[in-house]
């Protein structure tokens, strides 16, 4: 049977690889990888391998934290099952962007023995919760580096570009038509309407869940602390890991380490493999555009994060994809 091709597979999986290797092919065109074997060199392992610990760390309180809100539901997933939903989360979307996030909701399902579409719903809540956290600690980091964006944005007539195409006739036809699809889905008994709405339900119920947990919602706060403090303590260990912005660290304090973090972390909300391309122009952009780092010495940089990052991702991947999963009913 010919599996059926539309636009929703073509967006799913045909265009986050043409970000991420049209992205990898402009970076790194006339890039000499001699300059970045001598800047791997010249690292600090020690702190690259406190980089890697603190971001498996981070994956630690990101299992723990869903398996709260599971429980939540009335599941009691075993802490292996979440650790390797984890693993395997970041593995898959790898190779497959955004796919991810189904596998770790089947996985968790099977083995529980429970439906997916409520597994599915907690696992919203839980990006919705990281999203949140992410915009309160970008609007904060850019409140605090006012005046280096300001700068930056006076340097490179951000304000006038953004303006520009803030007013271009297709932005205007698109919220139009995000106007009217909005509508649709709260007025419409069209059928797909109906499931946008179910799915906006399953959502906030989700998400709800958290605000009803009998116990744990302490442990749920200082989780998520964990995770972010864990994938912004990796982020400084890899600048300070690295000569040239550890010089740069020490010229411009935490804020410029802080900064890198979150033009990274929204980075990845840009559909791709692993982040792999956004996520080095995003930190490039930080790095050369604000503090004026050399583009090719921020190049090695980001080149070393990713490639100790992927290298984490398959590892930990190939340990999840290794043992058999067992089925059996953990519910409460």
């Amino acid at each position: 049977m010919t599996p059926k091709i539309n636009l929703r597979t073509i967006l799913k999986y045909v265009v986050p690889p043409i970000i991420t290797v049209g992205l990898c092919i402009f970076l790194y065109r006339g890039v000499r990888w001699s300059d970045v074997a001598d800047g791997l060199s010249s690292c600090n392992f020690l702190l690259l391998s406190l980089f890697l610990l603190l971001n498996v760390g981070a994956m630690i309180a990101r299992a723990l934290r869903w398996r709260l809100q599971l429980r939540a539901m009335g599941l009691n997933p075993g802490f292996g099952d979440m650790l390797r939903s984890i693993f395997g989360t970041y593995a898959v979307n790898l190779i497959f962007p955004r796919l991810g996030e189904v596998w770790r909701c089947t996985y968790i399902a099977k083995a529980t023995c429970s439906s997916f579409s409520g597994v599915f719903g907690s696992m919203i809540a839980d990006r919705l919760a990281d999203t949140l956290v992410i915009l309160l600690m970008s609007v904060l980091t850019f409140m605090f580096a006012a005046p280096a964006m300001a700068e930056f944005a006076a340097e490179s007539d951000l304000i006038q570009r953004a303006a520009s195409v803030l007013s271009s006739p297709w932005i205007l036809m698109f919220l139009l038509l995000l106007f009217v699809f909005c509508i649709l889905c709260i007025f419409s008994p069209g059928r797909i309407f109906v499931r946008v709405r179910e799915f906006v339900r399953n959502m906030w119920s989700g998400f709800m869940a958290l605000f009803t947990m009998q116990r744990g919602q302490g442990q749920w706060l200082l989780l998520t602390a964990m995770i972010w403090v864990g994938y912004g303590g990796g982020m400084f260990c890899s600048l300070y890991a690295f000569p040239p912005t550890a010089a740069l660290m020490a010229d411009h304090g935490f804020l410029c380490g802080l900064l890198t973090f979150v033009f990274g972390s929204l980075a990845m909300a840009i559909p791709s493999n692993g982040g792999i391309g956004p996520w080095q122009a995003s930190v490039m952009l930080s790095l050369c555009g604000i503090y004026a780092m050399d583009p090719t010495t921020a190049l090695t940089f980001a080149t070393i994060n990713v490639a100790f990052s992927t290298l984490l991702t398959i590892t930990l991947g190939l340990y999840t994809f290794a043992i058999p999963q067992r089925k059996y009913d953990m519910s409460a």
